[in-house]
């Protein structure tokens, strides 16, 4: 019987001693203010954070040209809530670069599937640009910067992305009648006639 007690007290000090380790190494119940380091520069940031105590990690990075980068957007616990130590910081910081992305392919598309998905991406510099031709609403080309640039470059969410959508206004039919001599005139006339109506309309 003696020995059955002795099992059992030497048992329960057993389990007490790893609850209290656990207790320990969790800091159990051990919660403390979390710095605020919003607005503040990375190395301000990762200094205020370790001198509280608390771990940190990078989550996410945007990028906002109105913004010095390398400043923290956002933080996870937010500042001043409670946190254990044991759980990190993570931070959201404005990025050095910005974000780079292959330019998808286009050509063929509709306007407003073209213009909604570079918008997706990130582009914040997106123009329509009506040109002469047979296919409406059609994306004709796109160019970055002024310049063509294939499906897959990479470029960057920064710059300027034009597209070359059709206008609908020529018809092609009489072509099949006129000399070929005449054909590259007609066509000239044409798509300067198309370009001061867009731009009398507002398009450009």
């Amino acid at each position: 019987m003696l020995n059955c007690l002795g099992v059992i007290i030497v048992l329960m000090a057993g389990l007490y001693a790893m609850y209290m380790l656990f207790d320990v190494f969790t800091q159990h119940g051990k919660e403390v203010k979390v710095p605020s380091v919003r607005n503040m520069t990375l190395d301000n940031a990762i200094r205020k954070i370790e001198e509280a105590g608390f771990e940190w990690e990078i989550s996410d990075s945007l990028y906002n040209s109105e913004i010095k980068p390398g400043m923290v957007l956002e933080q996870e616990p937010r500042g001043n809530t409670m946190a254990k130590k044991t759980r990190p910081i993570r931070l959201t910081i404005n990025a050095f670069n910005p974000m780079m992305v292959n330019l998808p392919p286009l050509a063929e598309t509709s306007c407003r599937d073209a213009e909604s998905r570079l918008k997706n991406m990130g582009f914040k510099h997106v123009i329509i640009d009506t040109v002469p031709s047979a296919d409406r609403g059609l994306v004709l080309a796109v160019k970055v910067n002024g310049h063509p640039v294939a499906p897959g470059s990479k470029v960057s969410i920064t710059d300027q992305v034009s597209i070359e959508v059709g206008d609908g206004r020529i018809n092609e039919m009489p072509f099949d009648v006129i000399p070929d001599s005449e054909k590259d005139s007609l066509q000239q006339k044409q798509r300067e006639k198309a370009r001061a109506e867009d731009k009398a309309n507002g398009f450009n």
